[in-house]
């Protein structure tokens, strides 16, 4: 699948956004366990990871060193990349900006990102 033709994407996916905000607490990382954490189908997991991917804003890695079952999967981790932790600054700048708007509109409502519980 190739990527959208811009990055807009991203800026427009509140799932990307909290994507990024669950790898960045690191406590998770593992493919199906960040997939379950954001409440996705696989599908829509699948499809929102590789067009982060093929921005080059997140990484997999194998880790053949982990315990599994014989002959079963090597286990999958999701990390940011660089670029990924770029994007998330940027993120963050703007999830300020509109939170201080909101403030000053009297707006109560809850940050753009938002990692689940």
């Amino acid at each position: 699948m190739t990527p959208p033709k811009h990055i807009a994407y991203v800026l427009a996916h509140p799932e990307a956004w909290r994507l990024f905000a669950l790898l960045d607490q690191g406590r998770i990382d593992r493919y199906e366990q960040v997939r379950k954490a954001l409440g996705m189908h696989p599908q829509a997991f699948l499809r929102l990871v590789d067009q982060l991917s093929g921005f080059d804003l997140v990484w997999f890695r194998g880790n053949r060193a982990a315990p599994r079952p014989r002959g079963g999967p090597v286990p999958i981790h999701v990390e940011l990349s660089p670029r990924g932790r770029a994007m998330l600054e940027i993120l963050h700048t703007m999830d300020r900006a509109v939170g201080k708007r909101r403030e000053e509109l009297g707006v109560k409502t809850g940050g753009l990102i938002t990692a689940p519980a």
